[in-house]
């Protein structure tokens, strides 16, 4: 696997979080819920959140 290909598939990975964390809010997760599920901290969901809701959530490839 080249840089360029691992870059890639690392950015397609940050969207799908991105994506579901998008989906989970829409259901009514709390920030703490998604923390778990998404295996980082609540503060790091806390920092993501004006990026997933400030704007429509895209695949940038």
């Amino acid at each position: 696997m080249t840089d360029e290909q691992a870059a890639a598939i690392l950015k397609e990975l940050e969207w799908l979080r991105k994506l579901k964390m998008a989906e989970l809010m829409d259901r009514g997760y709390s920030q703490g819920q998604l923390a778990q599920i998404l295996g980082v901290s609540q503060p790091t969901v806390s920092r993501m959140l004006p990026k997933v809701t400030g704007k429509k959530v895209r695949n940038e490839t």
